[in-house]
């Protein structure tokens, strides 16, 4: 089961990347707020069927109003404003550069578990935080430069759009610090199934409630008169919150916790050949090798 479950490690992170190539291109069609909500409500439904199926009911009831508040707020973080920026980001740099910055967060999670949970940080740790946003400095000044050679101005609004894309790149792995530690937090004892749902129903009401107050509420519905991007949105919700994450609990249950984090992180690396294969994008040799090194700096934070 070790090796199985180092394979579901791996097929996570070619889940998590099918799932970000679809959505971009989802974003493109119907906007930031209308494939959100969409999103996490497709995840909903579909981790309601498993969770009929695996306990015998649709929705979580046994579970504390302290682990609710938590887990809520993981939600909140990890999805309705990590995802907001992440989706931004999607429009403004692609997909393959705001799932590299994604990568910030892990580093940013073991520096606050040392402060909050006394988690010992080692030098290989140490050494890992270092290569990861060494190689993110380097993707981004090799895009940077890109961008710049491309447009024969640096001053220019791609180079504006490119540096707010960043940011919200930046922003969305601080998100998700931050909704990592809440999980920690908060579901500790809830079974894998019932936190994911929790999260997922409380992060759809977040962007319904975000949506009517944004009055965006018309971009949801004007969505659904793009079939094509509703489907993609759809499918973008099984390789995501549903396939991603069912095999991420997998791997967790059958594999060394260190070997699970490492082969699930490699969606940075795995996103580089669709993106030029597939959407003909070009990718400089620095944003290769910053993404490459990025990633061995994750993997060295669980050696």
């Amino acid at each position: 089961m070790q090796r199985i479950g180092e394979l579901a490690a791996f097929g996570t992170s070619v889940s998590w990347t099918i799932g970000a190539l679809v959505m971009e291109r989802s974003v493109h069609r119907i906007g930031v707020m209308a494939v959100n909500t969409l999103k996490v409500f497709f995840g909903s439904m579909y981790l309601s069927v498993l969770a009929l199926y695996l306990n015998g009911a649709a929705f979580p009831t046994n579970v504390s109003i302290t682990a609710w508040f938590f887990i809520g707020g993981s939600a909140l973080f990890g999805f309705v404003i990590g995802d907001y920026f992440l989706f931004n980001a999607y429009a403004l740099i692609g997909s393959r550069l705001a799932m590299l910055f994604m990568s910030i967060s892990v580093p940013l999670t073991a520096i606050a578990a040392y402060f909050i949970f006394g988690e010992a940080l080692g030098p290989w740790a140490l050494l890992g935080m270092a290569l990861c946003v060494s190689g993110i400095a380097i993707t981004v000044v090799s895009g940077k430069n890109k961008q710049t050679a491309d447009t024969h101005d640096g001053d220019n609004k791609h180079g504006r759009r490119y540096a707010k894309g960043v940011t919200f790149g930046l922003l969305s792995g601080v998100s998700m610090a931050a909704s990592t530690l809440l999980t920690k937090r908060g579901a500790a004892g809830v079974d894998p199934v019932s936190a994911t749902q929790i999260r997922i129903l409380c992060a759809c009401a977040g962007f319904i409630i975000f949506a009517a107050v944004t009055r965006k509420t018309g971009e949801i519905r004007s969505a659904f008169g793009d079939r094509y991007a509703i489907g993609l949105t759809a499918v973008g919700g099984v390789f995501g919150p549903f396939v991603g994450v069912g095999l991420l609990l997998f791997a967790i249950q059958n594999a060394d916790a260190g070997i699970v984090s490492t082969l699930s992180s490699f969606t940075p690396v795995l996103i580089i050949p669709p993106s030029i294969l597939l959407f003909r994008k070009k990718v400089s040799a620095g944003e290769i090798i910053g993404a490459m090194i990025a990633v061995s700096g994750v993997a060295l934070l669980f050696v």
